[in-house]
């Protein structure tokens, strides 16, 4: 990086003045792409069923005065734990405690969930742009927050009425790089930063992982090819402590429900706080052999083979990392759920692939060419890390953030150097290469394929998507009010939504309260009988929410038409369900189940 800002001029940091102009450019841009949603997001509304969990979830915080970790009217009101750390929950309360002077507690907290969006992604532009300004020209670095406030994995998490983690872990990711980049090069402060950040994106989930793996297996690849003067190793063991430091301080306000024990992957715990204690021991143990009189194959093998075995030790010591989330529940129970969640699924078309790909596929190339033309390796690392996320994307669109956003940290870089390089060229022809390189990384920003990431995926459910459109949960206020406390059995896509505008109880959800999922799926599966079947009875639910769809339901897909969400959705009432309420606005029905017999 020093010998390329040598070769193009010198390119300071990013100024003040710049990072201001770029976070505007960001969240305006951003706030502009809501527009379309603003009507019904300033009535009440939200983008996102995890936004509306965890609000759910804050507003019993607020309500209680204590941290939770359950959403206590979920699970037939023996609640759902939701796995996420409170670090996002934090920032959501700072946000909206000035609202709260003027407001209620709920619409402040509405209020925070329209800011952050916005807010997120405008700080995600000033990051892009940061992380590689030593290598882009200042007339360029504004390409950087455009499409990072456009693209459409990036954007559809930070819209507002949507908070999300996935927006700030794309700020911590290109943090990461950009403090692994100038370590790499021998700034050794930025180990202060590298292992601030670690500490952050970990709090924030677990996600984060893999990327953390990277910034840091990046500086110790540097360590290896620097000569030992050079003194990375003092930057290594100051990002280890600074990881472990802030993570044990984490850790020790934000443990999980269980105890400082517990062995979790989906939040911070242990399991993380012993990674970064074995990030900074890696540290330490680099910064000793700088100071050892190693010739530089046995320094790099020494080094190499610590690092290497005491992250298979952690392996070990907690193989459960391995197996994911299915290792802590029934496989086939696991996937029956996740395969109700659109951005769990894999990149599916072709179209698909350019709205959620592209971008990250554009920065893979750049750093493709960059460790050639260069002859680096950590430029072929760095294109590596970039492969990898693609890969990730690939198997769940959720993931497709972390490409984008290396996409809009590399435009400006690849617009630098095409202007070197074509300096001397005819100015039509400069123009022509440029326009054509922002043709076809701003393609996958086409207004029409943003929906696509919590939409559907196939002609079949983009019409239950519109069925969906057709049942607006706002008007089931009013209808449900009178049953507070009762336990309703409905879409379970629904239920988040449901949960934040009404007292009533549900059965499961999305999240990982499988057993409560399974109940529900058992229950709308059954067929048609005379009494309330055996499944329906499991789930305590007194009531029953039903609104008819055009499109079947992914939970009874595979299954003949006579299930019970099929009866429904036809207003084939079965016996033992009794009409007491409906809206026809909303098109909504509430039953009451009429079978006197309860397990």
């Amino acid at each position: 990086m020093q010998q390329d800002t040598a070769a193009g001029g010198a390119r300071p940091a990013l100024s003040g003045r710049e990072a201001a102009v770029y976070f505007l450019i960001a969240a305006v841009l951003d706030v502009a792409t809501g527009l379309r949603s603003a009507p019904g997001v300033l009535q009440g509304d939200l983008l996102n069923p995890d936004t509306y969990m965890r609000l759910v979830r804050l507003r019993d915080i607020v309500r209680l005065g204590e941290p939770l970790h359950v959403v206590l009217r979920d699970g037939s009101g023996g609640g759902t734990v939701l796995h996420w750390s409170h670090f996002l929950d934090s920032m959501l309360l700072l946000l909206a405690a000035p609202l709260r002077l003027l407001l209620g507690p709920d619409t402040a907290l509405h209020g925070a969930a329209l800011a952050i969006g916005p807010i997120g992604v405008g700080l995600l532009g000033v990051g892009a742009a940061w992380a590689m300004a030593p290598l882009a020209d200042r007339g360029w670095r504004w390409t950087a927050p455009v499409l990072a406030a456009m693209a459409p994995p990036i954007v559809a998490y930070g819209l507002p009425g949507v908070a999300h983690h996935h927006v700030p872990l794309g700020l911590a990711a290109v943090m990461l790089a950009g403090y692994a980049g100038r370590l790499a090069v021998g700034d050794l402060a930025a180990g202060w930063g590298l292992g601030a950040w670690a500490s952050a994106g970990i709090w924030l989930s677990p996600e984060s992982m893999p990327l953390i793996l990277m910034a840091f297996g990046g500086t110790g690849l540097a360590w290896m090819l620097s000569p030992r003067g050079m003194g990375i190793g003092s930057g290594i063991a100051a990002a280890g402590s600074v990881f472990v430091a802030l993570t044990a301080c984490t850790f020790a306000v934000d443990p999980p429900l269980p105890g400082y024990g517990a062995v979790e992957i989906t939040r911070l715990s242990v399991v993380f706080v012993v990674l970064a204690a074995v990030a900074c021991a890696v540290g330490w143990w680099l910064w000793s052999l700088d100071r050892a009189p190693l010739a530089p194959l046995p320094r790099a093998l020494l080094g190499s083979a610590v690092g290497v075995g005491l992250v298979l030790l952690w392996i070990a010591l907690f193989p459960v990392i391995l197996r994911g989330t299915g290792g802590l529940n029934d496989a086939t129970e696991i996937n029956a759920m996740f395969a109700q969640i659109q951005e769990m699924r894999p990149v599916a078309s072709i179209s698909q692939g350019i709205v959620f790909l592209l971008d990250g596929v554009f920065a893979a190339l750049l750093l493709v060419w960059l460790a050639v033309s260069r002859r680096s390796w950590l430029w072929a690392y760095a294109a590596l890390c970039v492969g990898l996320a693609l890969v990730l994307g690939l198997l769940h669109v959720r993931f497709t953030t972390y490409g984008a956003v290396a996409g809009a940290a590399c435009l400006p870089v690849a617009l630098t150097e095409c202007s070197r390089r074509l300096a001397h060229r005819a100015p039509g022809l400069q123009m022509l290469v440029r326009v054509g390189l922002l043709a076809v990384v701003m393609l996958s920003t086409r207004a029409d394929a943003m929906p696509a990431l919590f939409g559907a995926a196939t002609p079949a459910e983009r019409r239950s998507s519109v069925a969906s459109a057709e049942c607006p949960m706002r008007d089931v206020t009013a209808l449900l009010a009178p049953y507070a406390g009762e336990v309703v059995l409905s879409d379970v896509n629904d239920v988040p939504e449901l949960l934040y505008r009404t007292e009533v109880h549900t059965v499961g959800s999305l999240y990982l309260n499988v057993g409560g999922f399974m109940r529900l799926r058992a229950a709308w599966r059954t067929g048609p009988s005379e009494s309330a079947p055996d499944a329906v009875l499991a789930t305590r639910a007194t009531l029953v929410l039903a609104c008819p769809h055009a499109a079947r339901s992914m939970l009874v897909a595979d299954l003949p038409p006579d299930t019970l969400l099929d009866r429904l959705g036809r207003h084939e009432v079965p016996s033992w369900l009794q009409p007491v309420a409906s809206d026809s606005g909303s098109g909504y029905t509430l039953y009451r189940i009429i079978q006197s017999t309860r397990p």
